[in-house]
């Protein structure tokens, strides 16, 4: 029950619009980015793997940008990742400071209460296109 509980507050975080997406197993949950301050900015979302295989998050696009890359921290002198692993029914949250997907070559300023699509491309479960929302926090 307990992990169901948690589950359930990972994928609908409090106060945010309730809006979430599937991709074959995957489960992605809430996803918002950061307003842009330059020409990047910062995107946020959990993951769970429903299946009994393990997967990967291997790539994302968006027209909204030239690159996304796989970040797993603030660093931006460490390399990027090549794939994010998800292991079965280990969730993975991403937030500021750790995990999570840079966008780098906006075409656009990303005020907060803006909106945009996005793609995620995983290893098995294929393509998942997601609804982005602009929050300095998620439900704000």
């Amino acid at each position: 029950m307990r992990r169901r509980v948690f589950l359930a507050g990972l994928l609908l975080p409090a106060g945010a619009e309730a809006h979430s997406f599937r991709a074959g197993t995957i489960a992605v949950g809430h996803a918002w980015a950061l307003p842009s301050r330059s020409s990047e900015t910062r995107m946020f979302f959990p993951l769970v793997n429903n299946g009994t295989a393990r997967d990967e998050l291997v790539a994302a696009r968006s027209p909204i940008c030239s690159l996304i890359e796989l970040r797993r921290n603030n660093r931006y002198d460490d390399p990027p990742l090549s794939a994010i692993v998800l292991e079965p029914n280990q969730p993975l949250p991403m937030r500021p400071g750790a995990l999570h997907l840079r966008l780098l070559g906006l075409r656009q300023t990303l005020e907060k209460g803006a909106r945009f699509g996005a793609i995620l491309d995983f290893l098995n479960a294929g393509e998942v296109e997601i609804d982005v929302m602009v929050e300095e926090t998620p439900g704000a």
